[in-house]
C-alpha cells in the first residue's frame, strides 16, 4: 500500500513538472508574439506610428530583460552565489536602462536589448540547472532570443533605412 501511494505521489510530481515546463514554453511564445507584432508595425504603418511602435518595442524589451534578471533570484538549483545575484541586478538595470532610453535613443535601446538578451542566454546556459535539464525549454529560449534579436535588427534597419 505504501509503495502504491509513493508511486502515485511520484507520478503526480512528474506530471506537475511536465505541466510547468509546458506552461513556461507556452508563455515564452506568447511573449514573442508581441515582439513580432511590434516589429512588423513600422513596415506597415506610416513613419510616425512606426516610431511609436519601435519605442513600445524597446520599452517592452526592457521590461522583459528586467524580468529575466529578477528570474535569477528564483532559480531553485542552490547555485545562487553572490556573483549570480550581482548578475541579476546588472540585467535588471540593463532592462531599466533600455526602457528609459527608448524615447530619446531608440537605436541605442535596441542595441542594448540585443546585447542583454544574448548575454542573458549565455549566462542562463551556464548557470541554470533548469535550462540544462529541460531540452524543450532550452530550445525555446534559444529560438526566442534569436527571433527577438532578429526583430531588433529589423527595427534598426527601419530606423536607418534611407527610404523611410
Amino acid at each position: 500500500m505504501v509503495i502504491v501511494i509513493m508511486n502515485l505521489l511520484n507520478l503526480f510530481a512528474n506530471f506537475e513538472d511536465f505541466c510547468m515546463q509546458e506552461t513556461k514554453v507556452t508563455l515564452i511564445y506568447f511573449g514573442l508574439s508581441l515582439f513580432v507584432f511590434l516589429a512588423l508595425l513600422p513596415w506597415i504603418l506610416d513613419i510616425e506610428l512606426g516610431m511609436i511602435s519601435i519605442k513600445v518595442f524597446a520599452i517592452y524589451g526592457g521590461v522583459v530583460i528586467a524580468f529575466l534578471g529578477g528570474f535569477i533570484w528564483g532559480w531553485d538549483d542552490h547555485t545562487n552565489s553572490s556573483l549570480n545575484l550581482w548578475f541579476a541586478i546588472g540585467f535588471s538595470l540593463a532592462g531599466l536602462s533600455s526602457a528609459l532610453l527608448a524615447d530619446s535613443y531608440a537605436s541605442f535601446s535596441l542595441i542594448l536589448i540585443i546585447i542583454s538578451l544574448q548575454l542573458f542566454l549565455y549566462f542562463e546556459s551556464l548557470s541554470s540547472l533548469y535550462y540544462k535539464n529541460n531540452n524543450k525549454y532550452a530550445d525555446a529560449r534559444n529560438l526566442i532570443t534569436n527571433l527577438v534579436t532578429i526583430c531588433c535588427i529589423t527595427l534598426l534597419a527601419f530606423i536607418y533605412n534611407p527610404y523611410t
